[in-house]
């Protein structure tokens, strides 16, 4: 049974790793784009409250750099009733990542991150050699078809 997946990719390009999530996001929907319903800039709140919407959403994949004290590059998933403790107190996301969360489950849906541990989030800063490389795995993981694992029928994608 196939699940529509709302795609969000989260972060900012001018902070070194922070861009991490819209790059891979980018490409996955570069590569998807006959699958993308939607092509527009909006904040993840817009995504997540039109997607509550949509009776056919089932799963918010959110993807970011995500500081959860691990390796720079590693790449962990965060779902269910987890705590958010990975979250700074001063975000880039004007609602936090975790409350968004948070309500996606309260409304019987899933709620995933797909988080990249940062290096670097200096100001201007290049991306580092870990991120890098996690970046170009993630990116590589959406074939023709959709994207890995249960998330096989993406419908929405916000670089």
């Amino acid at each position: 049974m196939s699940r529509t997946t709302v795609v969000i990719g989260l972060g900012n390009p001018d902070r070194a790793d922070d861009g991490a999530g819209i790059e891979i996001v980018s490409r996955w929907k570069a590569r998807l784009k006959e699958r993308a319903f939607f092509d527009t800039e909006t904040s993840a709140e817009t995504a997540v409250f039109d997607g509550l919407e949509d009776p056919e959403v089932e799963v918010f994949l959110f993807v970011d750099a995500a500081d959860f004290g691990g390796q720079a590059g590693e790449i962990r998933l965060f779902e269910g009733g987890e705590s958010p403790r990975f979250e700074p107190a001063i975000s880039t996301h004007k609602v936090p990542i975790g409350l968004l969360m948070e309500m996606i489950r309260s409304k019987g849906r899933q709620a995933v991150l797909l988080g990249i541990q940062p290096g670097s989030m200096a100001l201007f800063g290049g991306m580092t050699g870990g991120v890098r490389e996690a970046v170009e795995s993630l990116k590589a993981l959406v074939g023709g078809e959709g994207v890995a694992g249960d998330f096989e029928k993406p419908s929405c994608f916000y670089p």
